[in-house]
């Protein structure tokens, strides 16, 4: 049974070891998808203030965000 990593170019790097994806077989098993931008290190929908303070925070643009993502590393897993 076929069980290979996936890595996309367009999501942002995973936070740990471990590739954005695995298919084993016929399913594909994504890893720990977030709504950061690849490159960036804010999260889209937070804004903080001086001291790393939530001021605030829109949900809806966090999912578009993490919906986005999970496109990338579907579409470049085929």
């Amino acid at each position: 049974m076929e069980n290979k990593k996936i890595n996309s170019t367009r999501a942002p790097e995973p936070v740990g070891p471990y590739p954005h994806a695995r298919r084993v077989g016929n399913l594909l098993f994504l890893s720990g998808v977030g709504p950061r931008k690849k490159g960036a290190g804010e999260i889209p929908g937070v804004t903080l203030n001086e001291a790393k303070e939530i001021v605030s925070y829109n949900i809806e643009e966090k999912c578009r965000s993490v919906f986005q993502n999970v496109r990338y590393i579907l579409e470049d897993a085929g």
